[in-house]
């Protein structure tokens, strides 16, 4: 009986955990109406909505420079096994473990992912110069 009541509570705490994990709210960034990426995890003591404000205001400072073209949006390993997608030497997003796996992923190849889109959208959306 004992041992049945702590598989029980071990289960239900297991299921209430997972509930509010998938219950927090995801955090999503976009330009130009687009979709670019959704941030599902807190880090660095921020939520999903504020890392992906961070990114946002990244990605407007970014957009002021002249003429993005794909090649400039790369993606670099660093460290802890993670990746960083970075636009003309600009740091926008770090990808994280916990994003990769949930992607069934490692952290560079969901980089580049996310950069492929980025390559797509980002030339569209910025400023182009006078010519």
């Amino acid at each position: 009986m004992k041992m049945t009541l702590t598989v029980t509570l071990a289960l239900l705490f297991t299921i209430v955990t997972l509930t509010f994990a998938q219950e927090q709210p995801v955090g999503e960034v976009t330009v130009g109406g687009e979709l670019i990426l959704r941030i599902r995890f807190s880090a660095g003591g921020m939520t999903p909505q504020r890392r992906a404000d961070a990114i946002t205001r990244r990605l407007v400072n970014i957009l002021q420079e002249l003429d993005i073209q794909p090649s400039d949006i790369v993606v670099k390993p660093i460290g802890g096994g993670e990746a960083a997608i970075y636009v003309k030497d600009n740091l926008l997003v770090t990808v994280d473990k916990k994003h990769a796996a949930l992607n069934k992923t490692t952290p560079f190849k969901l980089g580049e992912i996310w950069a492929k889109h980025l390559r797509e959208v980002l030339p569209q959306v910025n400023v182009k110069p006078m010519r």
